[in-house]
């Protein structure tokens, strides 16, 4: 077997036989199952998976990066399979270089997971109970019918101070 990193096996197009190897195989499905379920996190499956909003907001973010780097990578097994070969997109490069980019993308998923996440989760947990100990201070316009309904101060029944009086 030859050296796949050597620079002219990089660079060069693939064979038709050397399309479709083992290896090509296990690419396609891993890119094509990583694929589909970067599109389903970055859908609906965020709500399925979690259920608090900070992890469900991590999860459509880290699912719709996932997609594009998937994406890119069977944009190039295609470009390679079709033996088409623009602008060498059809070079083994570039699956090389997008299963490099999908290693680089775990290790930002983990150190956003490990850093900014808590933080993230934090913040919401601190607004969420400030948010508790603001309650509607009953002023408003529907306090008002609420109290007319009652005969409160504001009721039609009570004579009004200088207007209307007989």
């Amino acid at each position: 077997m030859r050296n796949p990193f050597t620079w002219e096996r990089l660079t060069t197009p693939p064979l038709t036989e050397e399309v479709f190897d083992p290896a090509s195989w296990l690419y396609l499905a891993f890119f094509g199952f990583g694929f589909l379920a970067a599109a389903w996190l970055s859908g609906t499956g965020a709500e399925r998976v979690a259920r608090h909003p900070v992890t469900r907001r991590m999860l459509r973010r880290d699912g719709a990066i996932a997609l594009w780097v998937f994406g890119a990578g069977l944009f190039f097994f295609g470009v390679r399979a079709l033996g088409i070969n623009p602008f060498s997109f059809g070079a083994p490069i570039w699956l090389w270089l997008c299963l490099a980019l999908l290693i680089v993308l775990v290790g930002y998923f983990l150190v956003y997971a490990r850093r900014t996440y808590p933080r993230q989760l934090q913040d919401y947990e601190q607004q969420r109970a400030k948010q508790q100990y603001l309650k509607p201070s009953g002023k408003g316009a529907g306090s008002r019918r609420a109290a007319m309904k009652k005969g409160g101060p504001a009721s039609p029944s009570m004579p009004l101070s200088g207007r209307n009086r007989r």
